[in-house]
């Protein structure tokens, strides 16, 4: 077929899915289309999930793409429900699962194959692809040795037997598989697509196919994404929008104001000033609905190891200490987000239970250990043979220009408690990943969200080779460690090695984490069924809007 019919087919195609789209709108709303909008904080980094590690590309990839199991929330619990895969079933040792695809298409009509999740897998695994997200299904049989090189993406445990049966093995039991199945790491992708696009694959609107419930129709960089329904969806029928709009707000007050006055349907808080703002239009007397989320995020300060003077623990370590958490949850965040005392969030449980009622407060340990930080930094300079004295040290913190302010809090702070003068380096968000991913920078700092109820969604993050938070750190004990606990099943060693690993990440000074992320979400009371998961992505096919 020429690229000429080609491209007349799939013009064909999405202008049939715009119209089937409006005729239905059509039907419901008397020629009114349902539309719902959103703010987004940032921009995406990428479609291109295999190569992006960020909440707001996952957040928007997961309208667009479907993976095999979906997370919804029901009777206010977090439950695994088909997806792409209308079945499954796993074998009595829980090391294979065999998933039954439904006969379903992509949006330009493609059937969607078993190949394409084996496809879509193995690029995350790729050495190639250099993934920030492979330690997400390293559990994969092989994918340890894929990744280093040892092995070849044929030896991965994925299996396509036909077109409608994805065969997965594991390394070990996975109790949290089908979590993870609904993750970005386990999406499927169209080989054709993929090298078609080349490196430009998931940029921009037109490069990109999917098989979710809404099609990315278009992306305004820098300000908005628009998408509408696809009508190949397999649950078209109860996808109940037929757009969805999000604005790339990233000022709070500019979000706040957008949906008071209506421009938005809903909105995201993190700062007291705005809580309470919003909290006196109370949904009983026709104001907003209001849902507190207590997320499984940290937020943390990290350092580039691979240069002076951040190549030092001790120098490391005096920069996390320096942190006081007590301020930043008071002055900072006015109360709402907790101090972070360790890695892993309050939300985080391990088999059952909550992971830091049992791993205690190692930074406050810490903290109890070397009251001094601005000591423990003149020992890490001397270690380097940099004689000079705190004051002299210059050190560039590479922020987003988002959240410019807590970076010129951080410049006081360090000036403050440790005599450092911080050079502030701002920048949009993309360049923020791409320089992180690169090493090319000193320090920084962002937060990570976890995708699944387990410490491995955060503790594997930090194992040798994994991508996702790129610091040139590397240590052979807490290697094995996490490992050893993501193979067991056996709950007292897996908190044992989990508390030991986290443990060392912090005394290495790897990270300096210092708030647990708290949100707030207010609806107005017109949108139904907005019920987001703590450990996925929204999906906003099942919400609503009544007005």
């Amino acid at each position: 077929m020429s690229s000429v019919i080609k491209r007349l087919s799939v013009f064909v195609l999405l202008t049939l899915c715009l119209g089937l789209s409006l005729a239905f709108a059509g039907a419901s709303r008397a020629g009114e289309p349902r539309v719902l909008r959103i703010p987004i904080d940032e921009e995406p980094d990428s479609f291109n999930v295999a190569r992006v590690s960020d909440y707001y590309s996952a957040m928007v990839a997961s309208q667009v793409i479907e993976g095999l199991t979906g997370i919804v929330v029901k009777d206010g619990r977090e439950v695994a429900v088909p997806a792409c895969a209308e079945s499954w079933e796993t074998s009595e040792d829980g090391l294979t699962w065999t998933f039954r695809l439904r006969e379903m298409k992509w949006a330009d009509g493609e059937p969607l194959r078993a190949s394409d999740f084996v496809y879509g897998i193995s690029r995350v695994l790729d050495p190639a692809t250099a993934s920030p997200i492979s330690g997400k299904v390293r559990f994969i049989k092989n994918a340890g040795d894929v990744l280093l090189g040892r092995k070849p993406l044929s030896e991965l445990g994925l299996e396509a037997p036909d077109d409608r049966t994805l065969v997965v093995r594991l390394e070990h039991p996975v109790p949290y598989l089908l979590q993870s199945a609904a993750g970005t790491a386990m999406f499927p992708a169209r080989r054709d697509v993929v090298e078609k696009y080349g490196d430009a694959y998931g940029t921009d609107a037109g490069k990109i196919v999917g098989c979710g419930p809404f099609i990315l129709e278009k992306w305004v960089h820098n300000s908005s994404l628009a998408f509408v329904r696809n009508p190949l969806y397999w649950d078209a029928e109860n996808v109940k929008l037929d757009r969805l709009e999000m604005k790339i707000v990233a000022e709070e007050s500019t979000k706040v104001g957008d949906f008071e006055n209506g421009g938005l349907d809903l909105t995201s808080v993190y700062s007291a000033e705005w809580a309470k703002k919003l909290d006196e239009n109370p949904a009983g007397k026709g104001g907003y609905v209001k849902n507190i989320v207590y997320m499984p995020e940290t937020k943390y300060v990290f350092f580039n190891q691979t240069v002076p003077p951040f190549s030092n623990k001790k120098v490391r370590l005096a920069f996390s200490l320096a942190l006081d958490r007590e301020e930043i949850h008071r002055d900072v965040s006015l109360g709402l987000e907790p101090a972070a005392w360790g890695w892993l969030p309050p939300a985080m449980d391990l088999d059952g239970e909550n992971f830091r009622k049992l791993a205690g407060e190692p930074v406050r340990d810490l903290a109890s250990a070397h009251p001094d930080p601005r000591a423990l930094l003149a020992e890490g300079l001397k270690e380097l043979g940099m004689s000079g004295a705190p004051e002299e040290l210059k050190v560039v913190l590479m922020c987003h220009n988002a959240t410019r302010d807590f970076a010129e809090y951080l410049q006081q702070a360090y000036k403050t408690r440790l005599g450092v003068d911080l050079e502030l380096d701002p920048v949009e968000w993309p360049v923020f990943q791409e320089r992180n991913r690169n090493l090319d920078y000193q320090m920084g700092y962002k937060s990570y969200y976890a995708d699944f109820n387990d410490p491995s969604s955060m503790m594997d993050l930090w194992i040798t080779g994994t991508r996702t938070i790129p610091t040139g750190w590397s240590n052979e004990r807490y290697d094995a460690l996490v490992r050893e606990a993501g193979r067991s099943a056996d709950r007292a060693l897996r908190a044992k090695n989990y508390t030991e690993a986290e443990r060392i990440l912090l005394e290495e000074g790897t990270i300096a984490p210092y708030a647990y992320a708290t949100g707030f979400d207010y609806v107005h009371p017109y949108v139904k069924g907005y019920a987001a998961p703590t450990f996925t992505a929204m999906l906003y096919k099942t919400v609503s809007v009544e007005r």
